[in-house]
């Protein structure tokens, strides 16, 4: 059987015509399931980098906050439930008035390097009219730590530290005027002030 000439435009046309009702359709599909993906999405439109917090491994033992020999805690961080006589020497006498010590202090007859305790970041840099230069880290969710009356500083705020990094210099405040190589340590645990004495050499999940 013979077929007519204008048979085969004809079958043309209308494959032609099937082919872009095909993809027609089938780009609509698409389009309409990125449409329902999309509206599950939660779009990030702040930066986020300034509120990373250090993730420090709990297995890792809370160093001390000095390099060097000779270095001696010369007064403690007072606590109510010591003893008179551990008391007494946790007492800061300074312009006609006594104030409980809310750290470690450290000296030592020679200058001397001031390491951070733990990983953290450099979360503040600071000059006190008491205490002198301060450098605050912070170690995690929980912890922060405080170095102060320190001669000079080698770190800047920002800045990512590991544990056993040298922060700065010992150096002295006008509380402990008389101590030219000295270290004011605190720790805040959840913005309380603890007693460095009993988390420095201890596990950092232990407490």
């Amino acid at each position: 059987m013979k077929l007519k000439p204008n048979v085969f435009p004809i079958l043309y046309i209308c494959l032609i015509f099937t082919l872009v009702v095909g993809l027609y359709f089938t780009s609509r599909a698409m389009n309409m399931d990125m449409e329902d993906t999309s509206s599950n999405l939660t779009y990030v439109s702040s930066v986020i980098l300034g509120d990373v917090v250090p993730v420090v491994n709990t297995e890792t033992t809370i160093g001390n906050p000095y390099l060097g020999e000779g270095v001696n805690i010369v007064k403690y961080f007072y606590n109510i439930d010591d003893d008179v006589d551990r008391q007494k020497e946790s007492i800061i006498y300074y312009d006609n008035t006594y104030m409980p010590n809310t750290g470690l202090d450290y000296a030592s007859d020679n200058s001397f390097e001031v390491v951070a305790i733990l990983d953290g970041t450099v979360i503040d840099i600071k000059e006190d009219e008491l205490l002198g230069k301060i450098v605050e880290i912070r170690h995690n969710n929980e912890l922060v730590s405080s170095y102060a009356g320190l001669s000079e500083i080698d770190v800047q705020k920002g800045e990512n530290v590991t544990i056993g990094m040298k922060i700065g210099m010992s150096g002295t405040n006008k509380l402990n005027e008389s101590l030219a190589n000295y270290l004011h340590l605190e720790i805040y645990q959840n913005g309380v002030n603890i007693d460095p004495n009993k988390v420095i050499g201890k596990k950092l999940g232990d407490f």
